[in-house]
């Protein structure tokens, strides 16, 4: 009997993956988690075999999530559950330990897939991501790398940027000051070796973003 840990602020969301590991294990043990520092406390108190963590949960939206369920139980499998674009960071947080990542508009065979796999001390990697893989192989010289500095606010950035996005509907969107717009918007341009928002754009076609 699996125990599996739901990392997922929005009630919706956590039935919806709850009633797909029934369907795979109708024994499963399974807590919910809304927030991050709640996964620590749980983490601390009790052993999993599975976390599902979605990356914006309030309290987390970075790489160290993964690091910080890793140091207090390492032989715990992390999948990533988000509606960040996989394409780009997917390959950030399996870097990082993550055992697989998945969006969150995926069909519900392949999550059921997926917790499978991982539950399995497997990796899971989407089609999309094991392209990506193979072309980095055969090109050790991409620049992919470029856009794996960024961060995950940076990368935010950066797709409002390239959607043709002002600096106030930045603003608004993730309620933070012109000026923190600007600090990230020179960061991104410095980190991807572009000067403009239309070099930056260019860039990721590319790279084949789809932004």
């Amino acid at each position: 009997m699996p125990s599996i840990l739901i990392a997922e602020d929005h009630s919706v969301v956590r039935m919806g993956i709850i009633f797909l590991v029934k369907e795979l294990y109708a024994d499963a043990e399974i807590i919910e988690a809304e927030t991050f520092d709640e996964v620590i406390q749980v983490l601390n108190n009790r052993h999993f075999d599975l976390l599902l963590l979605d990356i914006h949960i309030p309290g987390g939206d970075n790489l160290q999530m993964v690091e910080a369920v890793k140091l207090r139980q390492p032989a715990t499998a992390v999948l990533i559950v988000s509606s960040y674009d996989e394409q780009l960071y997917a390959l950030r947080y399996i870097r990082a330990g993550a055992h697989g990542y998945l969006q969150k508009n995926t069909s519900p065979e392949e999550i059921k897939k997926a917790i499978k796999k991982v539950l399995n001390n497997e990796k899971y990697i989407g089609q999309l991501i094991r392209e990506q893989l193979v072309m980095q192989k055969l090109d050790p010289a991409s620049k992919q790398s470029e856009t794996d500095t960024l961060s995950n606010r940076e990368t935010e950035i950066m797709q409002f940027l390239v959607r043709g996005s002002s600096t106030s509907e930045i603003k608004e969107a993730l309620n933070i000051q012109d000026s923190t717009v600007s600090t990230y918007k020179a960061k991104i341009f410095e980190k991807m070796q572009v000067s403009n928002v239309v070099e930056l754009a260019e860039k990721l076609r590319l790279l084949n973003y789809h932004v």
